[in-house]
């Protein structure tokens, strides 16, 4: 499959969880899409950690 068709197929499949995500919870939320299950997933407490 052409690299550019994937990766558009794959937008199309994927905005309306996106748009259902921004509708319905906050943006802590997160959708993961496996083989055989998928997972709605809130982040309660993230702190980035800047390494120079």
């Amino acid at each position: 499959m052409d690299n550019l068709k994937e990766i558009n197929e794959l937008k199309n499949l994927c905005t309306p969880i996106v748009e259902y995500l921004k509708e319905n919870y906050d943006p802590y939320c997160k959708v993961i899409i496996s083989d055989n299950e998928i997972k709605l997933v809130s982040t309660k407490i993230g702190i980035p950690i800047n390494q120079e």
